[in-house]
This record gives structure tokens, sequence and C-alpha cells, in this order.
């Protein structure tokens, strides 16, 4: 088949993300199974594009983002405004190489949307749709044309995804569309062994790695070290985490560590809150990593920890669990559908969001489990990704779905 694919970013062209890691790893997938991929989506980030990343049949077309360049990039004004119209070049882009099928991701959709193609269909993968969510008034009342265009999209798509079954209610009510144009097609992520922890900690110098403050002896347990990755926003809820912490504190071992990995506009709002609860010393705001240096934080980790406000499917959840992580997290979007306390494949503790109290209480209680029992709920993750939430099961899925709304044309 011959895809045309349309999104506002995508790895490694932009900062590593979930919607960024999301569109690459879908795209290299259906690849993989021989269609023809046409990624249409803004011009890299100066010095990010990998051009030995891609194989033959993935071609690519850039839109400019910023057509009115006098406001500041990513503000409100500037996303209303230049969104629009990005999102309209991206639809007249897609319909010049003939596809058979358009799948769009979030906004993205709106302008193929509004001047489809005769007999060409438009799957919509809305994600988390934080422009319903967002309990600031000002935001919701500046977000309304955000939520009518992806309204207008979901309404003018052939079919619409859901990557988790968590997700399906929200999607049927935000997007108000019927419950028979939705597809549950979950959420992936790759199994690699850079992902994998190891079962012993290598035993390092305390001195010479001082950021992950690994035990000089691999049978011990290392101090705790915590892991969040994601964007330094009020939605992700670094601050009740902060609270949790704080609640905990004389409990914690001595020398634990709390990495943040990523970037934001609360980060100095973060970092003034750690210092006044006196957690400088143990919470580490470390920006924005590398592919291969993420992989090492998560190798080294005791616990991910997770206090998102809302989410949707959540790839770094999904992450931490292939990389053997137990998972503290909030019971939000399509996280309930992967982070489970008791079963099969018990692999952490879900707690309230923005619920300091009950975020301490679960973390406590992976914190104080034994080596074994985490390195069980660690492994009980990798095997549940393994078993529901591969790559390959997911272009499979997708392709199958193309397969169906063409059927039907």
């Amino acid at each position: 088949m011959i895809i045309a694919h349309l999104s506002r970013v995508c790895y490694p062209f932009h900062p590593f993300g979930g919607l960024e890691k999301h569109v690459s790893s879908l795209t290299l997938e259906l690849a993989r199974q021989g269609h023809t991929i046409h990624l249409i989506t803004q011009p890299p980030d100066p010095g990010l594009e990998k051009p030995n990343f891609w194989p033959e049949n993935v071609k690519h077309s850039y839109v400019p983002y910023q057509t009115l360049k006098f406001l500041r990039r990513n503000s409100i004004p500037d996303r209303l405004l230049n969104y629009p119209i990005f999102s309209l070049n991206l639809g007249r882009q897609a319909k010049k190489f003939a596809p058979q099928v358009v799948h769009a991701h979030g906004l993205a959709a709106f302008g193929y949307a509004l001047r489809p193609l005769k007999g060409v269909p438009l799957v919509l993968n809305p994600h988390g749709m934080e422009e319903f969510k967002n309990k600031s008034r000002l935001k919701q009342l500046a977000y309304y044309p955000f939520r009518a265009m992806l309204r207008f999209a979901a309404r003018r798509s052939a079919a619409v995804i859901a990557t988790d079954t968590a997700l399906i209610p929200e999607v049927e009510k935000f997007l108000k569309i019927p419950r028979q144009k939705i597809w549950l097609i979950p959420n992936a992520v790759d199994i690699k062994p850079r992902m994998q922890i190891l079962t012993a900690k290598t035993a390092r110098n305390a001195e010479e790695n001082k950021e992950f403050l690994l035990s000089p002896q691999p049978s011990v347990l290392s101090p705790l070290i915590l892991l969040s990755v994601g964007r330094l926003e009020e939605n992700k809820g670094f601050s009740y985490g902060l609270q949790a912490l704080k609640i905990l504190e004389k409990e914690l071992p001595e020398g634990w560590r709390w990495f943040i990995i990523g970037e934001g506009s609360l980060r100095p709002q973060l970092e003034a809150e750690t210092k006044k609860l006196g957690l400088a010393e143990n919470v580490i705001f470390v920006g924005k990593v590398s592919d291969a240096e993420l992989s090492q934080y998560y190798q080294h980790a005791t616990i991910f920890l997770h206090p998102t406000l809302y989410e949707g499917s959540s790839l770094v959840t999904l992450e931490a669990l292939a990389a053997g992580l137990p998972v503290v997290a909030s019971a939000t979007g399509g996280i309930p559908d992967k982070v489970f306390e008791s079963g099969e494949f018990e692999n952490g503790r879900l707690a309230p969001p923005a619920n300091p109290q009950k975020l301490a209480q679960k973390l406590k209680e992976v914190i104080e489990m034994s080596l074994e029992k985490r390195q069980e709920l660690g492994e009980n993750g990798r095997r549940l990704v393994g078993v529901r939430f591969s790559w390959e099961a997911a272009g499979r899925a997708t392709v199958e779905l193309y397969g169906q709304l063409n059927e039907r044309l």
C-alpha cells in the first residue's frame, strides 16, 4: 500500500517524546511489512536529522510549521494561528502522492479532513487529547478551536484509533463519534537488549558514577533510584511526586535519588519547589538526554515513578516496563491497561491522580518489597510488553484496519 503518514513531530527529526517515538516506530514497522510510507512532518530540528535511519520505502516531505514567525514558538497564540495553516499544508502535501490511506496524528488530521481525496480514507489517532482535559479555565477557552478541529477531523475520519481499552469511552465522549467508528489498536514499544535491566547490578565506583549511585557489590541492594521521563508541564504531575517524596522522606534510604528526564516550561517552578521542600540534594533535573543515555537511566533505576494527572497511552510507561522496572503511576488514561497490582502480570502500583498521600503509600509498598519481589514485578512487566504491546502486533492490526476500510469503499 501507499500510505501518507501525517504528524507534527517524528523522532529522530525532533526530540525524543511519546508522540515522536510512536510515529517513528509505526512508520518503520509499516515499512518493514513492505508498504511505502510518505512521512510528512515539519523540518528536522538542527542537528537531529539522521539520513541512514530510514529504509528506502520511507519517503520524507517537510512542511514548515511557523508561517507567522513573529509569534513566540509553541505559545498559545502561535499554536492557534500557525497549527491550522500547518495542518492544511500537510493535507495538501499528502494528496500529491496518491495514497491509498491517510494516517494522521492529532490535529495533523484537520487539513486532510477538510479537503479529502475521494475514496482515500482518513485514519485518526487522537492520542492523549490533552485539549479536552486541561483544568485551567484560560487554557480551556484558548484550546476551544483545537477541540473543534479535532472533533471535525474525527467526524470526517473513516476510523479513529483508541490506544487502550480505558480510552475508548474518552474518545467517544470527547470527539462525539459513535463507538463503532473506534478501533482499539494498543500502543507499542520496542523490546531491545539495551532496554532490558540487568538482573544483577553492574559494580561501579560511586565516586566515578555518582548519578547512578550503584552499590559496590552487585549482590547488595543498591540505594533507591527513582526515574521519571516526561515534559516538565503541569499535566505530568511532578509537583505531586515531590510532595509524596517529602511525606516519605524520613523512611527513604540514605543516598536515594529521583532522576527526572525532560524539559518544559515548569522546570524553574519545580526546581524552586524542590529547594523549598529540602529535597534539592536528592532530586535531579537531568534535562534532555540521547536515546542511548536514556537507556542507561532505565537500566540502572530501581523504580519508575509516573505521577501524571492525565495521560493517553503512556509510551514512557511501556518503555519502563520493557526495561524491567516496577512502575508506580497514576491510575489515569491508558495506564491501568498496563500496570497491574495483582495477578499474572503484577508489575507495580497505581494511585489516584493528584493525591500525594496515596502516591506516597503506593511508592512505599514497592520500596519496602524485597529485591527478589521487585525483580519479579520487573520480569512480569517485560513479559506483558512482549505479549500485548509489540510493534509487530500493532503494525499488523493497523494494516488490517487499512484493508477493511478500503474494502468498504
